[in-house]
């Protein structure tokens, strides 16, 4: 006997019914599964339950499931992202494709101690139950596959993984990271032109690069937490001088990134000002620990 959740609308009997003879099991012809139509009635709980047209019209609405049925989006958001859990995550990039490892630090504040890895045999895993979760029905995949990105703190150790997100993962997708890190290696001075009168920077890809970096940053339209600390790993500081002399335009692009609530940028140098007008932007500009500016 099929079990159908009490909140569908059962099948009509009529005395016609009743008067016909039941057909064998045996006899009866394979049907496409029915996945039931729900009938939408008033929550008991306290949470208005907004239908989505869209997913309705795209994916089954899956009515024999009592989690689908009786439980309001709300409330199947609020698993899945207990099933994701949380959790500090590194991305790399190698062989043209994304990989991770969980970060062995808290990964929040300053320098968690991880490295880049070259290849992928070392990275870890995130809760298999979270895999599990999104071949279910294309319903819960596409329920659930937004709220992948939004419980984690995504960690990047290489402002080239920065630059290669928006190539690999979806908008949609980079619009739920929630918190990010990035620690970004100073390689090329941007804007730095060794003659005064030459319009070329001297680097012009590192310059591309940072412009590039913080639009993207900008275009995250769900960040709450991020913080970006900018790394010289040069001996001595060689840049110290040429950023410094570049400083105010290098902080125009900073001040473009205006989603965040929490808003840090660690400066390289302790010489750095960080008393810069940034308009509505909430960035909060740092001078370098001790620890970050030893850091490689």
């Amino acid at each position: 006997m099929r079990w159908i959740p009490h909140d569908i609308e059962p099948p009509s009997s009529s005395k016609k019914d009743k008067d016909r003879p039941k057909r064998s099991i045996l006899s009866r012809k394979p049907t496409e599964p029915n996945h039931g139509a729900l009938k939408r009635r008033q929550s008991a709980i306290s949470l208005t339950s907004e239908v989505d047209e869209e997913l309705d019209a795209r994916t089954h609405m899956q009515g024999q499931s009592a989690f689908f049925a009786m439980l309001p989006i709300e409330i199947r958001k609020m698993v899945y992202e207990h099933v994701v859990g949380e959790e500090t995550v590194h991305l790399l990039f190698a062989k043209k494709r994304f990989g991770h490892f969980i970060c062995k630090g808290d990964g929040r504040d300053g320098e968690c101690g991880c490295k880049v890895l070259v290849g992928g045999s070392q990275c870890g895993r995130l809760s298999a139950a979270c895999v599990r979760m999104l071949v279910v029905c294309r319903r819960m995949y596409t329920e659930a596959a937004p709220h992948l990105y939004s419980p984690h703190t995504f960690s990047l150790l290489h402002i080239t993984h920065l630059l290669f997100l928006p190539t690999h993962v979806p908008q949609p997708r980079l619009d739920t990271i929630r918190n990010l890190r990035l620690k970004w290696t100073i390689r090329g001075m941007p804007y730095f032109r060794r003659n005064p009168s030459s319009k070329r920077p001297a680097y012009p890809e590192d310059t591309a690069n940072w412009e590039k970096g913080w639009d993207i940053m900008a275009r995250m339209k769900a960040l709450k937490d991020l913080r970006v600390s900018i790394v010289d790993p040069s001996p001595e500081g060689i840049w110290e001088g040429h950023w410094l002399g570049v400083e105010e335009v290098l902080m125009n692009a900073v001040k473009r990134v205006r989603a965040p609530r929490r808003y840090e940028v660690v400066l390289p140098y302790a010489s750095c000002r960080v008393d810069w007008d940034v308009g509505g932007c909430n960035v909060k500009l740092m001078r370098p620990s001790l620890e970050e500016g030893g850091a490689e």
